[in-house]
């Protein structure tokens, strides 16, 4: 007898998870950043800036890199074949794009403002330069992976006490 997870109970669980990330870190942004990201400020959300209480704790500073990577990945995975490898493929895509982000920081943004001025654009957003959000991007790939490990567990251990023996 062959065991096979349900996929749409996967796929609703990798989204339910990441929906609850995205929420959390929204919620991280709304308290303790002073700046917000473009696509907040457009909401006119105002932050409670706690910001203080996150500059000495350089993880506190790079966990939206960490959700971002993790949800997204999962969210990722769970428009996909909810799978291991699916979950690794996503979250390493999503971890390459916040790569990226950080090294385009490093130097201003040089590429990206050149970029943009090809297709006419007049600016760009800001950034800085953070190596903790790079190791943090790598870790939410290991993480997403992992929180699918144990979902997929989960699901197939329940499928195999509801199947009748």
């Amino acid at each position: 007898m062959k065991r096979c997870v349900p996929i749409y109970k996967a796929s609703l669980l990798f989204a339910g998870i990441a929906g609850l990330l995205l929420l959390s870190g929204l919620i991280y942004y709304l308290a303790f950043r002073t700046a917000l990201a473009v696509p907040l400020d457009r909401l006119h959300l105002r932050p409670l800036a706690l910001g203080d209480s996150v500059n000495g704790s350089s993880f506190l500073g790079s966990l939206p890199s960490l959700i971002h990577v993790t949800a997204f990945g999962l969210l990722t995975c769970s428009l996909l074949r909810p799978s291991l490898l699916s979950a690794f493929v996503a979250g390493a895509a999503w971890a390459s794009l916040n790569v990226l982000w950080e090294l385009s920081c490093r130097d201003n943004q040089a590429w990206l403002r050149f970029s943009s001025e090809l297709i006419g654009l007049d600016s760009v957003p800001t950034c800085t330069y953070d190596g903790g959000d790079i190791v943090v991007s790598v870790t939410g790939v290991a993480l997403a992976t992992y929180i699918a490990s144990l979902v997929l567990k989960s699901i197939l251990s329940s499928t195999i006490k509801e199947q009748p023996t």
